[in-house]
């Protein structure tokens, strides 16, 4: 579940100061633009995991282009996380569902991985 947020970076006398504006806690730093990439993932991916085990909505990405930075000191740029990686509690469970049969035929016609299928609906339902 790959999630992209934009994220501030701020040049500071040890190298940069990085928060993301959407996600409340979501701060790190880094002594290179190279490692605060790698920071801010991990930041990003900690805090949104948190929001799903907290079952609090995660929050709305803004445009990277209604960002207000100081262009002297600071740029935007976008950073992705695969919360997967960052959930506590991933094992798969097993559940029994019902489909009508006329869907089951051609969904199995299709090649269609029902249990990825799921997951993915109620991912999206839940809006995470």
């Amino acid at each position: 579940m790959i999630k992209i947020y934009p994220a501030v970076f701020e040049k500071d006398p040890v190298g940069f100061g990085i928060y993301f504006p959407d996600v409340e806690g979501a701060v790190t730093q880094g002594d290179s633009i190279e490692e605060g990439l790698e920071m801010a993932s991990d930041a990003l991916g900690i805090q949104l995991a948190w929001y799903v085990e907290q079952q609090l909505p995660l929050p709305t990405a803004s445009n990277m282009n209604d960002l207000s930075i100081d262009k002297g000191t600071q740029f935007a740029t976008l950073v992705q996380v695969n919360l997967i990686d960052y959930l506590q509690d991933t094992q798969p469970d097993k559940k029994t569902i019902k489909i009508p049969h006329w869907l089951n035929v051609r969904a199995t016609k299709e090649g269609i991985n029902f249990s990825k299928t799921m997951t993915e609906a109620l991912m999206e339902k839940l809006k995470i």
